[in-house]
């Protein structure tokens, strides 16, 4: 039943994602939300860190494939995703790559559910992981918010700029 209700948690969330990527249009695809505060630059250590929709979506999916892999494995992005240097990518990303990686991560949150028994959800991150220590499970239980915080960060900016959104999962008229 736990893991029923997360994998409902996790489709959601990328639901979310993939709408208001999907909603974004071109004018606005790479201009920051926070031009203040996070302008696109180069980050500190290489690659690039910036409050535009396409590196949202990046980092809220990106984040989701590396902590499915918990320090337990190897963190693989897919191509072109492995374009990266500490995880900042080294190029903006296309609207149909970002929505690629939706779908790769809609593959990697059943592969981890489907393997995911208490033994499993009670082990606690390696020390290598940025939350050593957490359990396994009480990491993977979190993912769907950080997901859906860069989502509704998405869709406001949208609609503050006059952009029509779809309606959210749950909400009347979603067709997804």
């Amino acid at each position: 039943m736990f893991v029923q209700s997360l994998a409902r948690n996790f489709e959601q969330a990328l639901r979310l994602m993939e709408a208001a990527l999907a909603d974004c249009p071109d004018e606005l695809w790479a201009a920051d939300l926070w031009p203040d505060e996070a302008p696109t630059a180069a980050a500190a250590h290489g690659g690039l860190h910036s409050s535009a929709p396409w590196f949202l979506g990046y980092h809220a999916l990106s984040i989701l494939d590396y902590d499915l892999a918990g320090e337990f494995e190897p963190w693989a992005p897919p191509a072109p995703f492995d374009d990266n240097t500490y995880g900042f990518p080294n190029r903006r990303f296309t609207r149909p790559e970002l929505l690629g990686y939706v779908d790769w991560c809609r593959d990697r949150v059943r592969l981890t559910l489907d393997g995911l028994t208490e033994q499993v959800a009670a082990r606690p991150l390696p020390s290598a992981h940025r939350y050593h220590g957490t359990l396994f499970g009480v990491l993977v239980g979190g993912l769907p918010l950080h997901v859906v915080e860069h989502a509704a960060q998405l869709r406001q900016h949208l609609t503050a700029a006059g952009v029509t959104v779809r309606p959210m999962p749950g909400d009347r008229g979603y067709t997804g």
